[in-house]
């Protein structure tokens, strides 16, 4: 592993993702061909390319994306895929996706080529091509386990660290980030009008009572941030949960931190650390 220039964060030491975009929508029971990267659908046709977006901090997202061809070259395609004239493969036709964060990807034109034997085709011309895309911008899209950690964005001008190895699931509430041993919950409240002190005054109506040494409230700012944490024991399993919040004029982040290890205590209080608020200014 290596850390990130620009924000500290743990890469991958491969400096690249792969995502697979699965089937192109609306397709449910096709024939596939030369290997499953031809794709016979009806009276369309598809062959299965792969889309290299540039991330900051020097990282790649590597798609598995579907592009819809003529059906003549398709079946071209599964002729040769495996013999000499895969490597002389160019396609021309339109993206099969739509693609967080980007709009209106779907139907546009593309063109795709081989250029290494042994890999899929790659995309030559596509309107992602050509710049560098903010890589918590981009990922936080996706809930998929990456192996790296990232800011994720939060509903508003929320923002907290999503750790590496966590599948993160919407929920009525907010959002959950869970792997092997760990998960976290977070919960975006607003309550208009409220100052910083009455709002965590509210949220803690009701919360165990924990020694001192279980619990800090500090200042940052505009922020006020608190947590407490408490050890329980239900059907013989034990848990640690850290309880955080960061309460400012009229919003507030919860942040719940459960883990199986005691000392991943050091790594809740770091999730809680993360969290950011950026006002929105008007131009």
């Amino acid at each position: 592993m290596t850390a990130c220039d620009c924000c500290g964060a743990e890469v991958d030491d491969s400096g690249a993702i792969d995502l697979d975009l699965g089937l192109p929508p609306g397709v449910r029971t096709p024939s596939l061909r030369a290997g499953g990267n031809v794709l016979l659908a009806d009276d369309a046709a598809y062959v299965r390319c792969v889309l290299p977006v540039e991330l900051t901090c020097d990282l790649e997202l590597w798609f598995g994306a579907w592009m819809r061809v003529d059906p003549e070259a398709a079946r071209h395609a599964a002729e040769v895929w495996d013999g000499p004239g895969y490597a002389t493969l160019r396609f021309t036709g339109t993206f099969a996706h739509d693609l967080k964060p980007w709009d209106d990807l779907r139907g546009v034109p593309v063109v795709a080529e081989v250029r290494e034997p042994d890999d899929l085709p790659e995309y030559v011309q596509h309107p992602v091509l050509g710049r560098v895309w903010d890589r918590d911008e981009v990922l936080s899209g996706y809930l998929v386990e990456l192996p790296i950690s990232i800011r994720q964005k939060l509903p508003g001008t929320w923002s907290i660290e999503r750790t590496a190895g966590l599948t993160p699931h919407v929920l009525e509430e907010g959002l959950r980030f869970a792997g092997p041993g760990r998960a976290v919950f977070v919960d975006v409240r607003r309550a208009m009008g409220t100052p910083a002190e009455q709002f965590l005054e509210m949220a803690l109506e009701g919360a165990p009572d924990v020694p001192a040494e279980q619990q800090f409230l500090v200042r940052d700012g505009v922020e006020l941030r608190h947590a407490l944490w408490l050890t329980t024991t239900s059907d013989g399993v034990t848990r640690h949960e850290f309880h955080g919040h960061v309460a400012r004029f009229g919003e507030m982040l919860v942040v719940t931190c459960v883990h199986d290890d005691p000392a991943d205590h050091a790594w809740a209080r770091h999730v809680l650390n993360s969290v950011r608020f950026r006002r929105v200014t008007r131009s």
